[in-house]
């Protein structure tokens, strides 16, 4: 599509087009890999997993699988949906969903093996018994890619089976088209524009006057001053995520606990929510959100003790505090819109125990996704937003020694939280996880390995004349079903 269309398309936003704002371009639209926000919902419009979630819910649905069984939890059997195709004509069968899981192995780290039982019937046995591998696969970047795509050239764009494909993209621009050939039969909408803005401003302007028709990455100052566009409605929720500060455990001194606690004990979260966020957060009081399943209320550790801070650092041979350097990144996030105005309030926090922090500024959330994988760094802000409602993918993204390399970028390892996660993983009863994952985030309370400041809330604005949207827990959008109302 040439550049004077597309710039007709997004002026004009007609009636078969949806234009959902962004701030930020993908990270990676490869499926496997697409595990930010923008990513993500470009991902979960072309590529479908076998199941998802329910809205609301943490009750499965098939959606490229039909129907599962399972008699303990390991051994997982899967009747795929017949006469599916990906958008480039591959069949989905058993050797695509095997090829798929196969690489989500070396990406991901999935810890299973599929098996063909029939031509479309996959069996899949994992490492450990583990109940919420519904709520796993359900994730974006468990979406099924065509098996042609998942190796060498053209792996990093996107080929599914979803209600879109993708077209083409450029630097603030993707572009997707309708897949009239969909198993669940052809959209309604046309085409969807990801279209990047500036700043929030020109992304509020957009929604208002109607060059954009949606977007989830607005502020709270930007979505609240939109309540009294009568063409603008907005939604608003507490989301399933968390801002954190990620402490090397790797690295000197955050290896010790009596540091990483002295320094959760420094942080006025409080201050920081009314001050630099303007009331538009709420402070955590642990590693899970309060909206998630599992979350323990009875967790209130995280209270601001500076005495308490000095005395742990005293106790940890480090009286007169040390000095280290904080990395963050200048791009803001939908759960980190002021990226180095809360960077500069944590430094100042800090510096009130005798802990002197430098601010070290990456221009890229790519690259600083990439720096802290890969363990280069002493602070890093940081923030993580689930991707369905189990406490699983939560904790065992962010605490389990598996995910050191991913997503568990505090490096943390500890036998006994990985134990409990494993155990939780393998009941299925939802009284017994509902216990370990309380132990699990009491143990997290005493080790601290990364130090919790806020859950954002989880603006939608959208014109009046959108219907038919799904607004996932996370804010990511589900536009399969969306139509504009002339």
């Amino acid at each position: 599509m040439s550049s004077l269309l597309l710039a007709v398309l997004l002026a004009a936003a007609p009636a078969g087009t949806l234009v959902v704002g962004t701030l930020a371009d993908p990270a990676t639209l490869e499926p496997h890999r697409a595990t930010d926000i923008v990513g993500a919902e470009i991902v979960s419009s072309v590529c479908e997993p076998l199941v998802r979630l329910r809205p609301g819910s943490l009750r499965p649905e098939g959606l490229l699988a039909t129907s599962w069984a399972t008699p303990d939890q390991r051994v997982w059997t899967f009747t795929l949906r017949p006469g599916v195709r990906f958008h480039d004509g591959a069949p989905l069968d058993a050797e695509a969903v095997i090829a798929n899981l196969e690489h989500l192995r070396g990406v991901r780290g999935f810890p299973g093996k599929a098996q063909r039982v029939g031509p479309h019937v996959v069996e899949v046995t994992l490492e450990r018994p583990n109940a919420a591998l519904l709520s796993t696969l359900s994730q974006p970047f468990f979406a099924m890619q065509s098996p042609r795509r998942l190796f060498g050239p053209g792996s990093e764009t996107p080929v599914g089976t979803g209600p879109f494909r993708f077209e083409a993209s450029r630097p603030g621009v993707v572009d997707l088209a309708a897949f009239d050939g969909h198993w669940g039969g052809a959209p309604r909408l046309r085409r969807i524009v990801f279209q990047r803005y500036a700043d929030e401003d020109a992304l509020a302007r957009a929604l208002v006057s109607g060059e954009a028709d949606i977007s989830s990455a607005l502020g709270p100052a930007r979505a609240s001053a939109l309540r009294t566009q009568a063409a603008v409605t907005l939604d608003s929720q507490i989301g399933l995520n968390v801002t954190y500060l990620a402490l090397n455990n790797e690295r000197p001194p955050f290896g010790d606990a009596r540091v990483r606690r002295a320094l959760s004990r420094a942080v006025d979260r409080a201050g920081l929510v009314r001050e630099v966020l303007g009331g538009h957060a709420e402070a955590a009081h642990g590693a899970l959100p309060p909206t998630l399943f599992g979350h323990d209320t009875r967790a209130r550790d995280l209270v601001l003790d500076r005495d308490a801070a000095r005395r742990l650092l005293a106790s940890a041979r480090l009286p007169e505090g040390f000095e280290t350097t904080l990395t963050v990144s200048s791009a803001p996030r939908p759960y980190l819109v002021h990226p180095l105005r809360v960077a500069e309030r944590l430094r100042d926090d800090l510096a009130r125990v005798g802990v002197i922090v430098r601010i070290r500024e990456v221009a890229t959330w790519t690259e600083h996704v990439s720096l802290t994988s890969r363990g280069e760094f002493d602070l890093a802000l940081l923030g993580w937003q689930a991707d369905t409602l189990d406490p699983n993918d939560f904790l065992t993204a962010l605490l389990d020694s598996g995910s050191i390399g991913t997503t568990n970028r505090s490096r943390y390892r500890s036998p006994a939280m990985d134990a409990l996660l494993k155990r939780a993983r393998m009941d299925s009863a939802p009284g017994t996880r509902l216990a370990r994952y309380r132990e699990a985030q009491e143990l997290f309370q005493a080790d601290m390995p990364f130090v919790p400041l806020y859950h954002s809330p989880v603006f939608t604005a959208h014109r009046t004349e959108v219907r038919g949207l799904v607004i996932g827990p996370t804010g990511i959008l589900r536009l399969d079903k969306a139509w504009k109302q002339p």
